[in-house]
């Protein structure tokens, strides 16, 4: 019965911890989509570069300029003691399935990305690129054998 009860407490706090996580990562989302409300013609044109650090739980959105656009901490994140890249990837995951579920529509020129980076500013993962009103390109699997599929391709039609 204890091993029950011990069991519901920390299956429980599992969920709560991850509603957390997700309640605050929307939060930060929401702050960047009101800092480039939708207008009819954007003019701005910028990625929105996303960085999150495993120590301190920080997640910050840059713009290409690297002026901040806001920022926000995700207590779970603190001090976390997963291998770096768990931590980036489950970051990355998190991130885009709120951007996938509540598609926000940005004032700013498509294309655009969110790019994840580390604290240090260095590129991580293609989080989300926007391409045009109908087009949404989620996550890296497109991005993640291009190299390789445009260099095979150059090669051929070298060969030839």
């Amino acid at each position: 019965m204890l091993w029950v009860r011990y069991y519901r407490y920390h299956s429980l706090l599992k969920i709560t911890t991850l509603e957390k996580t997700r309640h605050q990562i929307l939060r930060f989302l929401e702050k960047v989509a009101e800092k480039f409300p939708e207008t009819e013609d954007p003019v701005l044109l910028t990625d929105i570069h996303v960085q999150v650090s495993q120590d301190t739980g920080d997640i910050m959105a840059f713009d290409d300029n690297d002026k901040e656009i806001t920022r926000c901490v995700i207590e779970p994140w603190i001090n976390n003691h997963d291998n770096t890249e768990s931590f980036y990837r489950m970051a990355e995951e998190q991130i885009r399935d709120i951007i996938a579920e509540k598609k926000f529509s940005l004032g700013i020129m498509k294309p655009y990305n969110y790019v994840l980076e580390n604290e240090n500013g260095e590129h991580i993962a293609e989080i989300f690129v926007v391409d045009d009103s109908e087009t949404i390109i989620l996550g890296s699997p497109f991005m993640e054998n291009l190299d390789k599929e445009l260099d095979d391709f150059i090669n051929n039609l070298l060969s030839e």
